[in-house]
């Protein structure tokens, strides 16, 4: 027999937890103390039932709790995986704090941990609770996850050997769920969605970055040309490349601006390319001539995610209009932010809401066509390019989103995330195991 509630989980400071729930959710012939099962490897905790009174370092949280057989489970567990050392770990703090308060809300506990915090033998971590009371993080020894959020904050720590070597053991772990393995590769994502039939309409071409044979006939079949690292973010090295009636012109970001040159032949603005490339890998994308709004281009960003039944569903839209001499649309190097309703209306008048139906649907086609080729994906955030005439382009895809600005999509995305968690780890709040998920 399954009963399933929601209680209050109080973690002391010397690892005791308490636990208080309505009585009726607890069978009678369980005793005052008993035995619960948390995490996915059955670690047992020994739980005091009662409400011990808040003081300065305990943790209070809600939980979901459910009885099978007499045997208390509670949860999900939900560890966010970062680096650096102990307390000082490394990562967006807010976005942790964010789905830390999501979590007490919904009934799952979420905490911070490092590859150096995991026990592989007796599978427990330690872990970082945060103290909303006290806006602290708390460090204590907590049982194995159900579910693992890779939140590595970069590609070069996420390319470390003990980083690479805890990803690889904990995708291997029978009941844990790894959400999105690690960055995407700007070469490889568009090498995979080319191979889909639903989703190769909407791809610019685009190659690799590789010698001046290869560039000079990119440039000169397209005349207009953007340049991207393979692993680049927030636009950072992103050059420009296109002909007019006065040559060559290049343009690349340099702070929050564009430094634009003109040069008399492709040689030159190569050779320029090199110097500027760092030893990075890039690729070559047809440049697209999108609509504009307010005088300027704009992207369409999209924040796709699964949802407590296991399901990609759109989040939300947002539009990021580029600045004033620049060549991205990203919000900190000069891009603004607009409503989707307010552009789409003023471009498109009464086919505002067929574009918007359009924007959606073509979001969820690449998502799950990306899916296939990658298992595992719990979200992701994609720029789409939207021209004049309401053709739909796909420029690129983010494996790890930054928190949109918009109040509504935020609320989405942390609900989105719990929820999907309940539903994999087969736990209160959930349903069952997504398909393309390891169990």
């Amino acid at each position: 027999m399954l009963q399933q509630r929601s209680g209050w989980l109080t973690i002391l400071p010397s690892g005791r937890w308490f636990l208080h729930v309505p009585r009726q959710a607890l069978t009678p012939n369980n005793p005052r103390q008993l035995i619960a099962h948390l995490g996915p490897f059955d670690c047992k905790k020994r739980l005091h039932l009662g409400k011990p009174k808040p003081k300065p370092g305990r943790i209070r949280t809600r939980i979901n709790c459910k009885t099978v057989d007499n045997t208390l489970k509670i949860g999900p567990l939900i560890g966010i995986l970062t680096v650096g050392d102990g307390p000082t770990f490394l990562g967006n703090r807010d976005h942790f704090k964010d789905l830390s308060l999501s979590g007490k809300k919904l009934g799952a506990l979420v905490y911070v941990f490092t590859p150096q915090g995991i026990n592989w033998e007796k599978k427990h971590v330690r872990g970082y609770l945060y103290d909303d009371q006290q806006n602290q993080w708390l460090e204590t020894v907590l049982p194995f996850p159900h579910v693992v959020y890779n939140r590595v904050p970069s590609r070069q720590a996420e390319r470390r050997s003990d980083v690479k070597r805890a990803l690889d053991q904990i995708e291997d772990l029978q009941n844990v769920t790894l959400f999105n393995r690690c960055f995407f590769d700007k070469h490889t994502l568009f090498r995979m969605l080319s191979s889909h039939a639903e989703v190769a309409p909407f791809l610019p071409e685009t190659k690799k970055l590789d010698t001046f044979a290869h560039f000079r006939t990119f440039c000169n079949k397209h005349r207009f040309v953007y340049l991207k690292p393979v692993r680049g973010r927030a636009g950072q090295g992103i050059m420009r490349v296109e002909l007019n009636k006065n040559g060559w012109f290049l343009q690349r970001l340099q702070e929050k601006r564009a430094i634009s040159r003109r040069f008399s032949s492709l040689y030159a603005v190569w050779k320029h390319v090199k110097l500027h490339m760092r030893k990075q890998g890039y690729i070559m994308q047809q440049g697209i001539h999108r609509a504009l709004y307010l005088g300027k281009p704009f992207d369409v960003r999209v924040l796709v995610q699964k949802n407590g039944k296991g399901e990609w569903c759109v989040t939300g839209i947002g539009i990021r209009r580029a600045g004033s001499q620049n060549i991205t649309t990203h919000v900190p190097r000069g891009g603004s932010i607009h409503p989707l309703s307010t552009v789409l209306n003023a471009l498109f008048q009464e086919d505002a809401a067929a574009v918007e139906t359009k924007i959606k649907e073509t979001s969820l086609t690449i998502a799950r066509a990306l899916n296939e080729e990658i298992k595992a994906l719990a979200e992701m955030s994609m720029d789409l390019g939207l021209t004049a005439e309401g053709q739909l382009w796909f420029f690129e895809a983010n494996a790890k989103p930054e928190k949109f600005d918009e109040p509504s999509i935020r609320r989405s995305s942390l609900s989105n995330l719990i929820r999907y968690a309940q539903y994999v780890s087969r736990l209160p709040g959930g349903k069952g195991k997504a398909a393309g998920s390891r169990s």
